[in-house]
């Protein structure tokens, strides 16, 4: 089995999910879009092996199964058409958990390991696994992921009993392991239509309607003359988007290359994108994880999703660095930041990846009251049954084709060192990498109370925060300069 040099920050995550693992047995190991997670696992099933541990990698897509096999051909695979493999002690196995679950004799064989198998289970927020899991309960399980979101990831409280948190995009952005970031909004495309599916998708027929419009092509087509610099990737919603829009730039000069499941030229044109002179790719989700191109530095997402992990493995796909990449941009048409935040805020997964408590609901239910006969009414309720009054609907403020940069106010933080930030600068840090606890203990380190006092007041905080705050001591921290 090969062996990787891990960055330092991948070896302290390494030691972190080891320590965690001997005392939970079930780890979740969450980690930002492209920090190496594969890397970072096949080291710890090199070691695994060393020891003659029994190790079962499962994944949940073809593109990351065939991935692990092609970096590890030494790992034995178990594939679609295999219906039996003797398991031997100390080797590698990697499936896909839609074909092992269907494979009785070899997870009987599997559980007879108990403890003494370790099961990698590659991203682990994806319930395709739980099946397969459900039956080996006595295995150590690392489920690794990027984006552990119990909200749409409800099996994660099941099969896990601790997460390791490890580099997340911010922190590797100042370190220089990936790409700085910068994202713009364009608001051509009304998203007032979007409906919502039996998973809580946005549907892919709403999104054709929304997307599918000349005052959205127009935007695009500005865009991709504006931006567009060595690779550009665009994320349609449904393969019927992703080739209607790549028969409209072709229409308009544009060499494209169109990636989906249904055309039987995709490996062919996305050869022609990763090595040849085609430097546009549209698809859709199949090249939003397992799929690393480092030289893409502009991302467009032609959709709206409302599915964090989704978003963020769209974005990630412009991070990675490479010798004259300076920076990577994102145009975004669905409003994906508005609704779920800048790609680099550091989500609170500790807290997410399990079932939040129940909210108490305080106060009386909200009303509303009848203009013409002065009926009290649900806020819902939209035709009086008492007199026939119509209330309207109040429309969304919409401004055709505006061109938004969402990540405005930290450019403005750009290029300075934290020590330097003034308190309102370092507040704004905070709040838009939610970086609170390292912004703090900058502030703290001034030893200067009426600096802290201004931060205070810049975060809004309570007036007696200060007071709690214990500056007598210096403390250190790292100097970053923000990217």
């Amino acid at each position: 089995m090969s062996s990787y040099e891990l960055y330092p920050y991948q070896k302290k995550f390494k030691e972190n999910i080891r320590s965690s693992l001997a005392k939970s047995k079930k780890v979740i190991a969450c980690a930002a879009t492209g920090s190496g997670k594969t890397k970072t696992f096949l080291s710890m099933v090199k070691d695994a092996l060393e020891k003659k541990t029994t190790v079962l990698i499962v994944s949940e897509t073809s593109k990351i199964y065939k991935q692990i096999h092609e970096e590890q051909s030494d790992c034995i695979t178990i594939g679609d058409g295999v219906k039996f493999v003797d398991i031997e002690v100390g080797k590698c196995y990697v499936a896909m958990a839609q074909t092992l679950v269907r494979r009785p004799f070899i997870i009987s064989q599997f559980q007879n390991f108990g403890s003494k198998l370790l099961i990698i289970n590659d991203e682990c927020h994806v319930g395709t696994s739980t099946k397969l899991l459900q039956q080996l309960t006595d295995a150590y399980l690392i489920g690794f992921t990027a984006t552990p979101d119990y909200r749409v990831a409800k099996h994660l409280p099941l099969l896990y009993n601790d997460i390791v948190i490890g580099a997340q995009p911010q922190e590797l952005l100042e370190g220089g392991y990936l790409s700085p970031y910068y994202h713009y909004e364009r608001q051509a495309a009304d998203l007032s239509g979007l409906k919502k599916d039996s998973k809580g998708e946005f549907s892919e027929a709403s999104q054709f309607d929304a997307f599918n419009k000349p005052k959205v092509f127009a935007g695009l087509h500005e865009d991709l003359e504006k931006y567009h610099n060595k690779k550009t990737i665009v994320y349609c919603a449904s393969i019927a988007d992703c080739a209607a829009l790549s028969q409209e730039l072709r229409n308009v000069g544009f060499v494209v290359s169109e990636v989906h499941s249904k055309n039987e030229q995709s490996d062919i044109e996305l050869n022609q994108f990763t090595h040849g002179h085609v430097d546009i790719c549209v698809s859709v989700s199949v090249l939003t994880k397992g799929w690393d191109f480092k030289p893409i530095d502009l991302v467009i997402l032609r959709r709206a999703t409302t599915s964090l992990a989704l978003y963020c493995q769209m974005v990630g796909r412009g991070a990675r660095v490479m010798d004259g990449k300076e920076r990577f941009t994102v145009l975004d048409y669905g409003g994906n930041a508005s609704r779920h935040g800048l790609w680099n805020f550091e989500f609170d997964w500790a807290k997410m990846w399990n079932k939040p408590p129940k909210k108490k609901k305080d106060g009386v239910a909200p009303i509303k009251e009848c203009p013409k006969c002065f009926l009290i009414l649900a806020p819902r309720v939209m035709t009086c049954p008492e007199c026939g009054h119509t209330f309207e609907t109040k429309e969304k403020e919409y401004v055709e084709g505006k061109l938004v940069e969402v990540t405005e106010s930290y450019n403005k933080l750009r290029g300075k060192y934290i020590a330097d930030l003034t308190p309102i600068e370092l507040a704004d840090y905070a709040k838009i990498t939610n970086k609170k606890p390292f912004a703090i203990r900058v502030a703290k380190a001034k030893q200067d109370v009426l600096f802290l006092q201004s931060f205070a007041t810049a975060m809004g905080y309570h007036s007696g925060w200060v007071k709690h705050q214990d500056i007598s001591e210096p403390l250190e921290f790292y100097n970053i300069k923000i990217k």
